[in-house]
C-alpha cells in the first residue's frame, strides 16, 4: 500500500514539474503576440500582413504544443493506444509540410528522407504525428538559441534499424544538439543531474512531450544518426498486416 502511494505521488511530481515547465513554454507564444499587438498599434498598416503571420504562427504552435501534451495524457491514462498500420513516410511528409511556414520563419529547410521501401508500421497515427512535430518545433528552437540566426538543414527521416525495426524522428545541422535537448527534457522530471543551460525551456518541453508519446506506443527517444546527421528518434515495429485498415 504504502509503494503504491509512494509511486502515485512521484507521477504527480513529475506530472506537476511538466506543467510547470509547459506553461512557461505556452507563456512565450503569447508574449509574443502581446509584443505583436503593440507593435501594430504604432506602424503603418502596410506592415500588418507580416505581423499576422507571426501572431498566427505563434498561437498555432502554442496551440500544438497543448494538443500533445493532451494526447501524452489520455496515453498515459490508457492501458494501451488503438495501434493501425501506418504509413512512416506519409506521416514525415504531412508534418513536414506542417512545420513549412514555422521552419520559413526560422530560415531552416525541411527535408524528407526515408531510406529503402519501408513496410506500413505499426503506430497510433496522431500520437506519432504530434511527437514528430514537437520534435521539430523543438529542435528548430534549440537550434536558433544555439546558433543565432544562419540558415539551419533539418531532416525528418526513417531507415531500418540494427534490430529489425524502423527508427524514425528528427535530425539537425547543429552538432551535438540531440543529445543536449534530450537530457535537458529530461531533466524537467529529475531524471538528469544538472539542467542543461543553453537549451530553452520551451523545446525541452516539447521534447519531453514527445518522449511521453513514443514511449506511450512502443520506446522512448534515443538519440541517433541519419545520412550523417544526428537527432532524435523513436523505434516502431513493422505491422503484420499486409493492407491498411
Amino acid at each position: 500500500m504504502r509503494s503504491q502511494i509512494d509511486r502515485d505521488l512521484g507521477e504527480l511530481a513529475e506530472q506537476r514539474a511538466l506543467l510547470a515547465a509547459l506553461s512557461d513554454d505556452l507563456t512565450l507564444p503569447f508574449l509574443q503576440i502581446k509584443t505583436t499587438l503593440e507593435l501594430l498599434s504604432k506602424e503603418d498598416p502596410k506592415t500588418f500582413p507580416q505581423h499576422h503571420q507571426a501572431m498566427f504562427l505563434s498561437a498555432e504552435n502554442g496551440l500544438q504544443l497543448v494538443e500533445a501534451y493532451r494526447l501524452a495524457l489520455m496515453a498515459n491514462d490508457n492501458a494501451a493506444l488503438a495501434l493501425e498500420p501506418v504509413c512512416i513516410g506519409a506521416v514525415l511528409q504531412d508534418v513536414a509540410h506542417q512545420l513549412s511556414p514555422y521552419a520559413k520563419r526560422h530560415d531552416t529547410d525541411i527535408e524528407v528522407n526515408v531510406t529503402g521501401r519501408l513496410r506500413p508500421v505499426l503506430a497510433h497515427k496522431l500520437s506519432l504525428e504530434a511527437a514528430i512535430q514537437c520534435l521539430g518545433t523543438s529542435l528548430m528552437r534549440a537550434q536558433i538559441a544555439q546558433s543565432g540566426p544562419k540558415k539551419h538543414r533539418m531532416l525528418l527521416g526513417a531507415h531500418r534499424s540494427d534490430d529489425n525495426l524502423i527508427a524514425a524522428g528528427v535530425f539537425s545541422d547543429a552538432s551535438g544538439l540531440s543529445d543536449r535537448t534530450l537530457r535537458a527534457a529530461r531533466s524537467l522530471i529529475g531524471k538528469a543531474r544538472q539542467p542543461i543551460a543553453n537549451v530553452p525551456a520551451g523545446a525541452a518541453s516539447g521534447v519531453l512531450i514527445a518522449d511521453m508519446l513514443c514511449s506511450a506506443m512502443w520506446q522512448p527517444l534515443r538519440s541517433a544518426a541519419h545520412h550523417n546527421m544526428r537527432g532524435l528518434v523513436t523505434s516502431v515495429p513493422f505491422s503484420k498486416q499486409i493492407q491498411f485498415v
